[in-house]
This record gives structure tokens, C-alpha cells and sequence, in this order.
């Protein structure tokens, strides 16, 4: 058998259709098709059941899936001892960490990091995704998490904090206290519905949301042209040209921020390395990130 064939069958089983599997293998649906086909045809013998409304394992399908899932989990515990074992500032590093942290903490503080460890590759994956770092998706995760998966280790810092802002026109143009709804939020969950929680504490509760917009770069960039409000980290647009604090209280505290990492890498050098630099970067901008502004 071909592995990136039980590869793709263990996707499908996981996502149930052909096509969510080629969306999150990030390949066409007819590539999935055919590697289906191929691990069949090897094992002489039919996995699913095809129907219209997606994929079924038959009997063979399900006992393959117990094996492949087995051997997946041994291989991926073999790559991160192969991995722990390497004490030698060089080779690659996977970080993922949300996007305002790169662009407004990190970018401007990574090149004393890849001056003084040349020898390293770093990769940067900025996304809200919770990469799977026990799977090697990632060998660092710094994430906002109050309750971050039990197979990692690392260090909690403090809390970041949130505000709510806006253009100081939009503002101008509001009458919050008579006529709300003729204001808006701009929204980030479209399964929040127009008066979600998360609005409801602030003085702006009766201020329906409207539209979905999950990168917080956009809602920034938004509310700058006049869009409507945004509640976002204040790291994010706090001193932002076209964006004033919408409010007089004081910025909430959110969630956790961790630097984490898998046991079997914990002690490797070039992992311990960014580690102690991300610690370090982060308590340089803990008033940023709590949202304390000069003066």
C-alpha cells in the first residue's frame, strides 16, 4: 500500500465526503478519487460504500481505519523522539501564532532572532487555527487559551485584553442612545446572530451585528473606513490612523497567552531557543498587549 493513499483513505473517513477531503488535503477531488480507487484496487477489496450524500466504510474500510490510525500515532510519536533528540541550533522550526501577533509583536523583532541562529529555517504559520502540534503541524504553538490540550507543555504569561473601536466619524454620525440599530458591529462569527454575548456587556448591546468577518487585519482595516465597530485585542489597533477606543471603560481582559510545545521537543535547542525569544518579545509588549496606553 501506498501511504499517502491510506493517507487520503483515513481523510475521507474523517471528513465523510470527497471533496471536504480534497478541500482539507489541498488537492483536487478527482486526486482523492483515484488514490481511493488505487488502495482498492491493492487491497482487492471495496472501503466505501459510495452513496450521494458521501462516503460509508464497509467492513474492510473499518478495520483499515483501526490499523492505519495505530500506525499513524507510532509514526507520528517516532518523528517527534527523532526530532527531541536533535540538540543542534539548526534545521527547520514550525511556529503558528494568530496573525496580530506576527504582524505587530514579532515582524519588527525576528531578525535579532535569525541573526543569532543563522543555521535555522523558520517557518511562521500566522493562524487562529489550533494546528496540531503533537502531530509535528507545528513545533511551537503560542496560543490565547485558557485551556490549552493536555499533550502540551510550556508556559501561560498573562492575559491579553480587548477594547471596542471605531472611526471618530462613524461615531460622530451615531445616535447610540435613540437610535441604535442604525449603527452596526462587524461581526466574525456568522453563527453569532445580531445581539451575540459577546456584545451584550458593553454600553453598545443594543447595536445589532451585521456580516462576518474572521481576519481581525479586516475588521481593522474596516471600521478605519467607517464600516462600524470592532471589538478586537488591543494590540491589533490600539495608535491605528482612522481608530479611536469606542468607549470609556477600560480594555477587558481576554484570554491566556501560551508559548507551548510537545514533551519529546520541549528540551531540543532550537525549540527552547524561539521559546525563551518569544517570552521574552512578549513581556517587552505586555502594556501593548493589555492595552495601556502611553502616559
Amino acid at each position: 500500500m501506498d501511504w499517502e493513499d491510506v493517507k487520503t483513505f483515513r481523510t475521507v473517513m474523517e471528513a465523510g465526503t470527497v471533496r471536504a477531503a480534497a478541500k482539507q488535503l489541498g488537492v483536487h477531488h478527482s486526486t482523492v478519487s483515484r488514490r481511493i480507487e488505487q488502495l482498492e484496487k491493492s487491497l482487492d477489496s471495496r472501503l466505501f460504500e459510495r452513496r450521494p450524500e458521501g462516503y460509508f466504510p464497509t467492513a474492510s474500510g473499518e478495520e483499515l481505519a483501526r490499523v492505519a490510525d495505530q500506525f499513524s500515532e507510532e509514526l507520528f510519536t517516532v518523528e517527534r523522539h527523532i526530532a527531541g533528540r536533535d540538540n543542534e541550533l539548526s534545521g527547520s522550526l514550525k511556529v503558528t501564532m494568530a496573525e496580530p501577533f506576527a504582524l505587530t509583536i514579532f515582524a519588527d523583532r525576528l531578525p535579532e532572532f535569525c541573526a543569532a541562529y543563522p543555521g535555522l529555517d523558520l517557518e511562521i504559520i500566522t493562524s487562529f487555527d489550533l494546528l496540531d502540534v503533537a502531530r509535528r503541524e507545528a513545533d511551537i504553538a503560542i496560543r490565547m487559551d485558557n485551556n490549552p490540550p493536555d499533550a502540551l507543555v510550556g508556559k501561560r504569561l498573562f492575559a491579553y485584553c480587548t477594547s471596542i473601536y471605531a472611526n471618530p466619524d462613524y461615531l460622530a454620525e451615531q445616535d447610540f442612545e435613540n437610535r441604535p440599530e442604525d449603527a452596526r458591529w462587524l461581526g466574525w462569527n456568522d453563527h453569532d446572530g445580531r445581539f451575540p454575548d459577546w456584545t451584550q456587556n458593553s454600553e453598545h448591546a443594543r447595536v445589532p451585528v451585521w456580516g462576518s468577518f474572521a481576519s481581525i487585519a479586516l475588521q481593522v482595516r474596516l471600521a478605519r473606513v467607517g464600516m462600524g465597530l470592532i471589538m478586537v485585542p488591543c494590540i491589533a489597533a490600539d495608535g491605528v490612523s482612522g481608530l479611536v477606543r469606542a468607549t470609556d471603560r477600560d480594555p477587558v481582559p481576554s484570554r491566556d497567552i501560551w508559548i507551548l510545545t510537545h514533551e519529546d521537543l520541549r528540551r531540543t535547542a532550537r525549540v527552547r531557543a524561539f521559546m525563551d525569544f518569544a517570552e521574552m518579545v512578549l513581556r517587552d509588549n505586555r502594556e501593548a498587549l493589555q492595552g495601556i496606553l502611553p502616559g
